[in-house]
């Protein structure tokens, strides 16, 4: 491994983590696995935006002409944070006991496991599934191999000017930010090797881990129960199968969309508002990693404008809107316009959204099986989908008496809601059928459920209160 490739992972990694710590240098429990978690996650995207704007003349030299601003960008967020770094703040959680100790070394131990056969199978393989190849590589490859960016269009475009450097491909509309982050770590890597381009899934599988553990922590609880949520989301067998088999981009949108809830729930909780930020940030990244992203910004902020209204607005507002939309819909149909989709038609029989076409509303039988099997039937989710409602039943008290849990739920609900329409009532039933989009989709929203399910489980007596938290020691826990 070249030392160029060794610095540009060092750059990510100080500019993410500098970033992180410049917008919360709060220093209570989890601080340093949440920045590393985020830190790791942030660094690749931005070292993606540093090379679309500095490197695109030049792609085979992208660490040179684009590692200048990520330094630049580590040392500014550096400074920030140490002018607002500040002694932090404990909750009353306390330690766990040594048998449940010895489970969670063990849990740790196995979850490790995991992260090295995964890491074995990226290194062995060149990109292997098919859209990675296919769709989500092609632009990346194509800008390594040329060494300047090339513009890619519609096929019939680039059938109309053939004497242009153009390219096509059946993916051609797709957002470029993977693609740039690709050309980044080709360019240190020294030419266009896959195991090393792929590289990023497995570091972003553990900023994904890290990043929830120290926002569990930060949300009050306790360290044995931020253990042990870590172990079930890295452990799910769908998550790592995407982890091992490198080039998908549902991982990074589930990730960056469970980010967004994780500071979406800090700001409710405690008013933050650089969490506040972050969460904006995030959930306006979505369109650029997929264009599902759009569908799940748009919700993410209808939920978000939700819970601002007051309180006796909120189902007013909600059945108001509904209640216009439907009439709107069935009399004359209507244009919504989407962020990252554009211009979306519903009619009263059709969707027609841009990139994609037209969907035909219809109800599809077999689909609903599939769909069933894939929450309930196949090993992609252990018992995830059987443990969730017995969780909300069983702490349904928890969920009425907390607003920001309810909000989450709400916002579980809407995805869940949408994806059954998605997969049951249009065309892309036959997505779920043959158990492909499906099972993918549905690992968007996985990370922020299983949030979700650890703030009905938090312990009340460990949650941080809904006031001004308490000076305390600075503390090093993790």
């Amino acid at each position: 491994m070249s030392v160029a490739f060794v610095l540009a992972w060092a750059l990510c990694l100080a500019a993410g983590t500098a970033l992180w710590l410049a917008l919360d240098p709060r220093q209570g429990p989890g601080w340093r696995a949440s920045a590393l978690g985020h830190g790791c996650v942030f660094g690749m995207l931005a070292a993606a935006g540093a090379t679309a704007l500095a490197a695109r003349a030049d792609t085979a030299h992208a660490l040179w002409r684009a590692g200048p601003l990520l330094l630049l960008m580590a040392i500014a967020c550096v400074l920030i944070w140490r002018a607002r770094v500040r002694p932090g703040f404990v909750y009353d959680a306390a330690n766990a006991k040594k048998w449940t100790a010895a489970l969670l070394g063990i849990a740790v131990v196995s979850l490790a496991w995991r992260g090295w056969t995964a890491l074995r199978e990226i290194l062995l393989r060149p990109t292997y599934p098919w859209d990675a190849w296919d769709a989500w590589a092609v632009k990346s490859k194509t800008w390594a191999l040329l060494g300047h960016h090339a513009p890619f269009v519609p096929i019939d475009e680039w059938l109309r000017h053939p004497a242009r450097e153009l390219y096509t491909s059946i993916a051609w509309g797709y957002p470029s930010t993977l693609a740039w982050m690709q050309v980044w770590f080709a360019s240190a890597a020294g030419g266009w090797i896959e195991p090393l381009v792929n590289l990023p899934w497995f570091a972003l599988w553990i900023g994904l881990l890290l990043a929830h553990y120290g926002q569990w922590r930060a949300l009050g609880m306790r360290r044995a129960q931020a253990l042990a949520g870590t172990y079930a989301l890295g452990s799910l067998p769908l998550l790592d199968v995407h982890v091992a088999l490198a080039g998908y981009a549902d991982l990074w949108v589930a990730a960056v969309l469970g980010f967004a809830v994780l500071a979406w729930l800090r700001w409710m909780q405690r008013r933050e508002r650089t969490q506040l930020a972050i969460a904006v940030a995030c959930a306006a990244l979505l369109p650029l990693l997929k264009l599902e992203g759009a569908v799940w910004l748009s919700l993410f902020a209808a939920t978000v404008i939700y819970g601002l209204l007051p309180a006796h607005w909120r189902r007013r507002a909600f059945v108001l809107l509904l209640c216009l939309f439907g009439l709107v819909v069935a009399v004359s149909g209507l244009k919504l316009p989407v962020p990252g989709l554009g211009w979306v038609d519903i009619g009263r029989d059709y969707l027609s959204v841009p990139i994609i076409g037209r969907l035909n509303i219809a109800w599809h039988g077999p689909a609903f099986a599939g769909v069933l099997n894939s929450l309930f039937v196949q090993p992609n989710w252990h018992l995830l989908w059987w443990i969730a409602p017995v969780i909300v039943l069983w702490r349904w008290r928890t969920l009425r008496a907390n607003a920001a849990t309810r909000h989450l739920g709400s916002f579980l609900l809407a995805a869940l809601g949408f994806l059954f329409f998605l997969f049951v009532f249009t065309d892309a039933a036959s997505f779920a059928e043959t158990y492909t989009a499906i099972n993918r989709l549905l690992m968007h929203i996985v990370p922020s459920l299983l949030t979700f399910l650890m703030l009905l489980l938090r312990d009340a007596s460990a949650a941080p209160a809904d006031t001004v938290p308490r000076p305390a020691v600075r503390s090093a826990a993790v």
